[in-house]
């Protein structure tokens, strides 16, 4: 983008006029006795009455029920309730939400087509959300349509994780827990330190961890001819295991006006050291297979990652309206090694490798929002949000093979991601019983990448993208009502897909292929609509059901096939269209509603039914993206005294999906059972004990490859267990 300010600066001209003419027309508008706010210098002051106001509107707003855009949200009491130590764990239980190992999928799809955010923008370089303990999360925002203030790129829906903040009163607590299995053991030691003085807060939040881990697979590789011969056959073991250690620090300061402006100040510091080491062994059984044919391989993985991240925020009145800026800077450095050592049959052969990889990265961002309203619930916005973000990364690699001379090669790769993006959207409450949402974002992508050995390559994209929402609250039915949109989102292509990079396996098969990446890549495009009905009852109980279909233009799929060298590689390109199509429905239900015998109880269930196919992959079950079928979720929560109690079954079907015309693999079906027990023994001190995967499920994996040769199979199996955790909360 660097290289064509005229088409950025174009686009943030298209943002100025609206707030240009907002600030000229403020002081007219307010002369002829229009519906304007009063300000605090003109208005007599009734501070009673004015409380009560705000108070009253504030505890009967319901984001889920009252927003236009819809969402479904988790307060700080459900992200904590079964006692997880990490973000994956509390949204495997969320409606509409599927985790596949580290992959966040919404209506089934992972890989980018759900957009993760962190306060509502792109985690920095270098923050990890396997790092990130839920008692540092304020909230979980599972937002299904997309909207004009946050990035498009939201096929699928957006995951937004709100940090903890300021506190409006003094908070002290303390957390030590502890989590146990046959493959690992953790130690979490987290806490808050806040309190307000006057017009400034302060917060502290931070956790120590410490843990390690273990992981055993083995694994199944044969190759059947087309008369249905067996011509190679070899299996394998893997067992490795390592340790990690770590510190996450989250100081917020809040400084508020008397005119209402505030200022805030936050920080973060995310470090974590692990060690890895493991060994693998193959066990030739029929045929030969590629020379050399490196069967033993010993390992070891050190890892250093470190992150710091600073944000000034800036909220103030402005032309009758208010501006909300935000700026923020991130800089992190990631080390990693990676040692191995391989021999052939008998040792007979051997090829070490020694990399040693050092990445720094930096981001600078900025957002501004301008907000005024236009009369009672009628509200004009308008902002930019722009970042550059660049990474120096240097790769050391030592090899050796036999009795030859040691190579030292020694690599670069410098990627640099410039964004811009203008928006504007009206949101205006019609009437008691109709809201309106409109907005549209233009948002410009510019990747240019420079390596070693490589031609330096520049990718260059924008996309327009359109939104409109309707929130219809049915008259006289008792909390019953619609939802409508209509969206246009996008998924960009990565870094890594995007270089001309090539990683060479040392051995070369079909499913252990060489990758790279191709600089042509478009990003694919989705015009999206979305139906749903919502019923909210008394007690809290609520039913809702939804609809949508996604049409995607130029789909990015990886493709297998052979080079000039007879090398299998992989490759990315876009190829067809795709149409995706979801159906979702949750209910929660307090058992009071069923009877008195019941008043205990709090029960909830949902279920997502996903389908797609992609044009250029033939069927049967052709999803995209390896696409969740079917996924469901039941909870059960009782409370009597100073106990509370609750299981929950989260279930994933698997099945067969075609990559590819020769590709297939097989999902694997899950159902996890956990459950938790929270004991409060004081008004300061509760215990909470937690069971996870109390089936033990294990970790299954099933490809196959066919061509005119024959086919190619391999099945992966790693063992699960049960895991215990013991978490002791203070609060001081």
């Amino acid at each position: 983008m660097s290289r064509h300010p005229a088409r950025y600066a174009l686009a943030a001209s298209l943002l100025i006029p609206p707030i240009a003419a907002l600030a000229q027309t403020a002081q007219p508008a307010a002369d002829s006795g229009a519906d304007e706010p009063v300000t605090s210098q003109d208005a007599p002051k009734p501070d009673k009455i004015a409380t009560v106001e705000v108070k009253g509107a504030a505890s009967n707003y319901d984001p889920r029920r009252d927003d236009t855009a819809s969402k479904t949200v988790l307060n700080a009491d459900e992200i904590r309730k079964y006692g997880d130590d990490n973000i994956f764990d509390v949204l495997k239980r969320a409606p509409g939400v599927t985790v596949t190992g580290k992959t966040l999928r919404m209506r089934g799809l992972g890989a980018g087509y759900t957009q993760i955010l962190v306060n509502g923008d792109r985690p920095p370089p270098g923050f990890s959300l396997d790092n990130l303990t839920p008692d540092q999360i304020e909230r979980i925002e599972i937002i299904r349509a997309a909207s004009a203030e946050y990035s498009m790129q939201s096929i699928a829906g957006t995951i937004n994780i709100v940090l903890r903040k300021v506190v409006s009163k003094a908070q002290r607590d303390l957390r030590v827990s502890g989590f146990r299995s046959d493959e690992s053991r953790n130690m979490n030691l987290g806490g808050t330190f806040g309190d307000k003085k006057g017009q400034l807060s302060y917060f502290l939040n931070g956790s120590l961890y410490a843990g390690n881990n273990a992981y055993t697979s083995l694994g199944d590789e044969r190759f059947f001819s087309l008369a249905g011969d067996t011509t190679q056959a070899r299996v394998s073991r893997y067992d490795g295991r390592g340790s990690y250690r770590g510190i996450f620090l989250l100081p917020r300061l809040s400084w508020k006006f008397e005119d209402g402006g505030e200022l805030n100040l936050s920080a973060a510091l995310q470090q974590a050291r692990a060690t890895w080491g493991g060994g693998s062994f193959t066990d030739n059984l029929v045929g030969k297979w590629p020379d050399p044919d490196y069967i033993e391989n010993e390992q070891a993985s050190p890892t250093f990652q470190r992150m710091r991240r600073v944000e000034a925020n800036w909220v103030a009145k402005l032309a009758g309206g208010k501006l909300d800026m935000t700026a923020s800077a991130e800089k992190s450095r990631n080390a990693n090694g990676s040692l191995n050592d391989q021999y052939t049959a008998g040792r007979a052969l051997r090829l070490l490798r020694d990399w040693d990889t050092i990445t720094r990265a930096h981001r600078y961002s900025l957002r501004a929002k301008y907000t005024r309203s236009m009369g009672e619930g009628h509200s004009l916005a308008t902002g930019i949000d722009t970042s550059v973000q660049q990474s120096d990364e240097t790769r050391d690699r030592r090899e050796q093979q036999g009795i030859e001379a040691p190579v030292r090669i020694f690599e670069t790769f410098q990627p640099k991601i410039t964004r811009f993006a203008g928006y504007a959207q009206d949101e205006w409450s019609i009437d008691k019983q109709l809201s309106v949402y409109l907005g549209a974002r233009w948002e410009g992508v510019q990747t240019d990448s420079e390596a070693s050995g490589l031609a330096d390559t520049s990718s260059r994209s924008h996309v327009l993208s359109p939104v409109a929402q309707a929130l219809y609250k049915i008259p006289d039915s008792n909390g019953r009502q619609l939802r409508l949109a209509f969206t246009r989102t996008y998924k960009a292509p990565t870094i890594d897909q995007l270089t001309a990079r090539r990683y060479y396996a040392p051995v070369n098969t079909r499913f252990n292929a060489d990758g790279s990446g191709n600089p042509d890549l478009k990003p694919e495009l989705a015009n999206g609509i979305d139906f749903g009905y919502e019923h909210f009852m008394q007690d809290g109980a609520t039913f809702t059901a939804s609809a949508s279909r996604r049409a995607i233009q130029d789909t990015i799929r990886t493709r297998l096939d052979q080079d000039a060298d007879g090398r299998w590689v992989y490759r990315p390109l876009n190829g067809g269209d795709a149409l995706v199509r979801s159906v979702e429905a949750e209910i929660k239900l307090p058992g009071k509603m069923l009877g008195e015998s019941m008043s205990g109880f709090d029960l909830r269930a949902s279920v997502t039914r996903n389908w797609s196919d992609v044009s250029s992959v033939p069927g049967p079950d052709n999803r995209l993206d390896g696409q969740t079928p079917l996924s469901a979720n039941l909870g059960v929560d009782w409370r009597k005294g100073d106990l509370t109690m609750g299981a929950s079954m989260a279930y994933q079907q698997g099945g067969w999906v075609r990559i590819s015309e020769s590709e297939a693999q097989r999902q694997q079906t899950r159902r996890d059972l956990d459950t938790y027990a929270l004991w409060k023994l004081t008004p300061h001190y509760q215990l909470r004990f937690s069971l996870a995967n109390i089936l033990g499920m294990d970790n299954q994996q099933d490809r196959i490859y066919r061509d005119a040769s024959g086919t190619s199979r391999e099945l992966n199996y790693s063992p699960g267990s049960m895991r215990v955790g013991l978490n002791l909360e203070m609060k001081l």
